[in-house]
């Protein structure tokens, strides 16, 4: 497809990202976007000294991933700024890391709280089956861990099990519904597991996308397995498809095994990603399993071929050559979340209906420079209304 371009700016001093936004509403996006009064109340938020015992808590992450490390230092310093830990002057953790072993090892030793204890040695990144294993095995044994903060699908999947009793909260999984963590969102369907929703996210980013390039042939690659199919949350892909009427042109790439594997992944995602520039109107780059420093020579065949392309992970890959993307503004709004979930669950409110729906206002990213090379100009209200913009001298 070549990509229309557009010079209206009317009224584009009034626009704001709020108002870029609306405009997919004229898509039918606004009936995937309730109003905050539609989502229950919870109880007021419980205080520190509601809390009768100290609890043991642990880390787990499917791999390192700059939003799991952001979401963990949101929560944490939103517990900060409850009360229930001390001052974090010194944490070691910058916007944009992906490390979350140095920072979990400094709570270990310098969190001042009441009723925290961060285990030193309960802190497991690139989940294996063998690790997963292990650490249900740990989690076994109620003196040692009393509670898990769990980023990522995969280490969703691997912790959500009746192996164990422990608390689950599990967060930055792509489609917990559909992967099993959770049952509903609603229910959780375990009294000890429970999972951030934002159950229309991947529908909101499609509907944005089709409105702004209206192409007929979708293309996406992901892994044809259960776990591989829940993170790339097909289901919702699939959904938006029949819905707005797009045909999905589709390529598999087995996920890697190991880091030994990840040679073969990256030529069959490199023979995927050729094969659908050639024959797809616009690309929807789902999450995978590339390096963030290798993402912009494997996008390469989009530009050659002028794809418009969206990153389902955010900005990080638009700003190494994705055209566009939307993600969560800032963290403070899951921090809050994530914080006063964890609050509850230590001070005795039963897990399994606690509130497990949050979404904020999205950001837009565009990359300039991409946008240049597909021969696509961005509309200046649109260019108003980013976020961040990428590519740009």
């Amino acid at each position: 497809m070549s990509p229309q371009s557009s010079s209206d700016a009317s009224g584009a001093a009034a626009m704001t990202r709020r108002g870029w936004m609306a405009g997919a509403a004229a898509a039918g996006l606004g009936v995937l976007c309730p109003p905050a009064a539609a989502l229950a109340t919870p109880r007021p938020l419980p205080s520190v000294r509601d809390v009768p015992r100290r609890w043991r808590v642990g880390y787990a992450e499917s791999m390192p991933y700059g939003n799991y490390a952001a979401t963990l230092a949101a929560i944490l310093g939103e517990l900060e700024r409850m009360g229930w830990i001390g001052a974090l002057t010194g944490m070691p953790y910058r916007p944009g890391q992906t490390d979350t072993a140095a920072l979990w090892s400094w709570l270990a030793t310098h969190a001042d709280s009441p009723v925290l204890d961060f285990v030193a040695d309960a802190h497991a990144t690139n989940l294996t089956p063998d690790g997963a294993a292990a650490l249900v095995r740990r989690l076994q044994d109620p003196p040692d861990i009393d509670l898990m903060i769990v980023m990522g699908t995969v280490a969703g999947v691997a912790l959500a099990t009746d192996a164990h009793r422990v608390p689950v909260l599990a967060f930055s999984c792509t489609n917990p519904i559909a992967a099993g963590i959770v049952a509903a969102e609603t229910d959780t369907g375990r009294d000890h597991v429970w999972a951030h929703l934002d159950p229309r996210r991947f529908q909101r980013q499609l509907s944005i996308f089709h409105k702004t390039f209206r192409f007929r042939r979708l293309g996406i690659a992901y892994d044809d397995s259960p776990t591989g199919r829940a993170i790339a949350s097909l289901p919702d892909i699939e959904a938006t498809a029949e819905r707005i009427g797009f045909e999905l042109v589709e390529r598999h790439v087995r996920a890697p095994i190991d880091h030994l594997d990840q040679y073969r992944y990256e030529v069959d995602l490199t023979a995927a990603w050729d094969g659908l520039s050639r024959e797809a109107d616009a690309v929807y780059i789902t999450y995978g399993r590339w390096p963030l420093d290798r993402f912009s020579s494997l996008v390469r065949p989009f530009l050659k071929r002028r794809i418009p392309t969206f990153s389902q992970l955010g900005p990080e890959e638009v700003e190494r050559g994705a055209l566009m993307s939307i993600a969560r503004a800032d963290m403070a709004g899951i921090g809050h979340f994530g914080a006063a979930t964890l609050a509850r669950v230590m001070a005795g409110e039963p897990l399994r209906h606690l509130p497990q729906v949050y979404f904020d206002t999205p950001s837009i990213a565009w990359n300039a420079a991409t946008a240049a090379a597909i021969g696509y100009r961005i509309p200046f209200p649109a260019l108003l209304a980013a976020d961040s913009l990428h590519g740009v001298l």
